[in-house]
Parts: C-alpha cells; sequence; structure tokens
C-alpha cells in the first residue's frame, strides 16, 4: 500500500466496525487524558466518573421501596404486595426480596435512595416521560440531553476535547448523550474498537499499521478526506491502545445477563484510563402489566447483583471513590393493582445512588399513599434536584448553566 486512494479510504471511513463505529475515538497521544475543563468549584475532584443505568419500561416504586407496614398499601395490592423476604430498611421501608444486594450497599452507607423522584404535571407515556427525563425539560421537547448540555458545556473553552468523554453501551444513543458537539460513541462489546475493512473480515494488525501508514503519507486532499484520514487514523490508534484492555481481570463475579456484563465493559473502560467523565447503559423488563411479582423480582434481582459486582469489582481496584452510579426509571407504577395481577403507567418512584463517595440511607419524603392525584403518587422530590446534585457535586460544573434553570442540590454526597 504504497499510496491510499480515495476509493480505498473512503471504504476504511465507512465500514460500520470501523471508523463509524467509533466515531470520537482516543488517539494514542491523548492517553491518561484528564478532562480540560475549569472547575466549576476546586473543592471537587474534575476526574469524577458518572454512570448512569436506565431502567426502561417504568419501574414500580412501590414494590421496590416496599411501604411494608402501610395498610393502604396491602388493600391496595392484595394479590402483588410484599409481605415477606422483604430486606428492611427502617421500621416503614423495605427493599424487594430480589435486592439482597443493593440491602448490602445501604448498609455499608454506599447506596443512597430517593424516594418520590418525579416532576409536575407528568406524562404516563413512555416516550414523552422517558424525554422528560433525558431533557430534564418538562415543558416542551428539544433535541440535547441533559448530559449532552454537560458535555457541550465542560468543553467549552478547553483546548483539546477528549473524543472519549463519554460512553454509550448499547446500540442506540439515548437522548441524554446527544450534545451539539461530537457525537458520542455506543459500543456493545471491546470488539466494537477493532478496525475491520468490513464486518466479515477479521481485524489484521499489519493491515492495520500499513493503513496508518499510508494514511499519514496523505497530502493534497480535500478537507473532508482530511476529515475522514484523521478519523480513520484515531481509531486505529485507538484499537492498539485497548488492546491490552483484552487481559482485564474483573475482581467481582459479573451475572452474565446483559447489565452484568455492560457493567463489567464499562470497569473495564474506567481501568484503561481514558478519561471518560460518563457512562450509559440501559437494562428492560419493567413494564410489569400483568403477572408481576415473579418477573418484578427478578429484573430488580439483576439490577442489584449487577451493580453489587460493579462496585465490588471498583472497590477491589481501589477507584470505587472515583465512581458514582445513578439508577433511574421514566416513571413509576399506580397504586392500585390491576386485574390482571400486575401494574398500570403511574407516576413518582424512587432513584438510586451507589458509590464510594455516596452518602447512603433515604433521601426524600416517601410519597403520601393517602393523598393521591387520581389514583397516583405525588411527587416529593424533583428530579432535577439529583442532577443538580450531580453536576455541581460530582461532575464538577454549573448545574445553572447545564440545566438553565436552578434547582435545590440534596445532600447526597461525601465531598
Amino acid at each position: 500500500m504504497k499510496h491510499t486512494s480515495r476509493r480505498e479510504l473512503l471504504k476504511i471511513g465507512l465500514s460500520g466496525a470501523a471508523v463509524v463505529s467509533l466515531s470520537g475515538t482516543l488517539p494514542s497521544f491523548m492517553g491518561q487524558f484528564a478532562f480540560g475543563a475549569p472547575a466549576a468549584n476546586p473543592s471537587v475532584s474534575n476526574d469524577n466518573i458518572l454512570v448512569v443505568v436506565q431502567l426502561s419500561g417504568g419501574n414500580d416504586g412501590l414494590n421496590t421501596v416496599v411501604p411494608y407496614t402501610n395498610d393502604v398499601y396491602h388493600k391496595s395490592r392484595k394479590n402483588i404486595g410484599i409481605t415477606s423476604r422483604f430486606h428492611r430498611l427502617d421500621d416503614n421501608l423495605a427493599l424487594n426480596p430480589g435486592m439482597a444486594d443493593f440491602k448490602k450497599l445501604f448498609d455499608a452507607g454506599k447506596l443512597a435512595i430517593v424516594n418520590g423522584c418525579g416532576y409536575p404535571q407528568p406524562s404516563r407515556s413512555h416516550f414523552r416521560s422517558m424525554e422528560i427525563w433525558q431533557t430534564a425539560n418538562p415543558v416542551e421537547s428539544e433535541p440535547i440531553g441533559w448530559l449532552g448540555h454537560y458535555l457541550d458545556h465542560a468543553i467549552r473553552g478547553t483546548a483539546v476535547e477528549n473524543p472519549l468523554r463519554a460512553v454509550n453501551i448499547g446500540s442506540e444513543l439515548p437522548q441524554a448523550l446527544v450534545a451539539d458537539g461530537a457525537p458520542v460513541p455506543s459500543i456493545q462489546s471491546m470488539e466494537d474498537f477493532r478496525v475491520k475493512f468490513d464486518a466479515a473480515s477479521e481485524y489484521d494488525p499489519k493491515t492495520a499499521d500499513k493503513i496508518l501508514r499510508s494514511l499519514n503519507a496523505v497530502k493534497d486532499q480535500s478537507p473532508a478526506l482530511q476529515f475522514l484520514s484523521r478519523q480513520a487514523t484515531n481509531a486505529i490508534l485507538t484499537a492498539d491502545q485497548m488492546s491490552h484492555l483484552k487481559s482485564y481481570k474483573a475482581d467481582a463475579q459479573y451475572p452474565y445477563y446483559g447489565l452484568g456484563q455492560n457493567l463489567r465493559l464499562i470497569a473495564q473502560l474506567i481501568a484503561g484510563n481514558f478519561g471518560t467523565k460518563l457512562f450509559y447503559c440501559e437494562t428492560g423488563g419493567f413494564d410489569t402489566h400483568a403477572n408481576q411479582v415473579g418477573g418484578h423480582e427478578q429484573v430488580l434481582s439483576q439490577v442489584s447483583t449487577s451493580i453489587g459486582a460493579f462496585m465490588t469489582d471498583l472497590q477491589a481496584k481501589g477507584i470505587a471513590d472515583k465512581v458514582t452510579v445513578m439508577c433511574f426509571s421514566e416513571f413509576g407504577r399506580r397504586v392500585q393493582e390491576n386485574n390482571s395481577n400486575g401494574t398500570d403507567h403511574g407516576t413518582a418512584g424512587p432513584v438510586f445512588l451507589a458509590g464510594g463517595k455516596v452518602k447512603g440511607g433515604l433521601h426524600g419524603a416517601y410519597p403520601s399513599l393517602n393523598d393521591l392525584d387520581s389514583g397516583d403518587l405525588k411527587y416529593t422530590t424533583d428530579f432535577r434536584r439529583v442532577y443538580a446534585t450531580l453536576l455541581d457535586g460530582w461532575l464538577n460544573v454549573s448545574s445553572v448553566d447545564v440545566l438553565k434553570n436552578r434547582f435545590e442540590t440534596m445532600d447526597l454526597l461525601n465531598v
């Protein structure tokens, strides 16, 4: 390959397993990259990491954080109410039986449960409510996500933008990560960092090296081809830099199902120290309209076990204090069970934070079961207060600038 033709260069650039899937990869000279935004609060570390876990479908908060002494709860849920095997938190509330690992985190002071999270005039549409949570705007639709606003604001004024400043684990980018700047890469495995000519080909390091040398020799090309050349070069360099992560050894037994393996991949990338500030992943199964009890306990167990393993792994590696996990769902469920032994779309629900610097315990008022809004819980904590707390106190950026409004922060972090 003495010369790289336009056709060959385009073939590299448009290969689904090459640059397109890695739009925003990290060249080797940017290893150990530190997020360069000026500190909004000098007392807060500028290399903290936020991992967002989206519970898709509308998690039933009442059977997650169970008001096990409440008569209204038991009368409203004669068939699906949790009456035994729960994990007691205090004299009134308990965790679902499937959440043993969350109970361990809670007892260790590493799990914060924020009760009654919601927003004014709630939507019971999956699409619209998820859009509200992902954009932090209950009033009108907008294209940019709340974390996208953070990325745009945090890199403003910096000399170099870290292309791996955020990573989505999955096939589709969530709206929360949509930004005005460069797109956030979505990956599903370490194989997505392999450079290939096409999806069916095998990775060949010798070919990658030849391509890299040829790309660096490209001269007098159009701006578009120069850009494509840089992107392809970055992809190849990143694939080489990440090759050592194949030998990653987890210090915990991760579940073999989706969320567990996604969090294991996130732990791998954190261990690679690429300066990534945000990770995002999703797990489903929470739209429990029928036969809820067994299935709901199972999906909650998957979440609890996966995050428990993730925290154990990070703790063993001495980096648990640098990572906070936030779990949210687009809405809760109605108080009254339905005729199919399930629950229908509701409103407020809990948000969970886990991490070495989380101030564990129960936060926010538990919604009243006696004062309902047409059969639904009234929210007691605006979810944007949680976002503001994470932005100001963890990600070290002005929440007012990102959320375009001021929300009172909460005492959720030991920073």
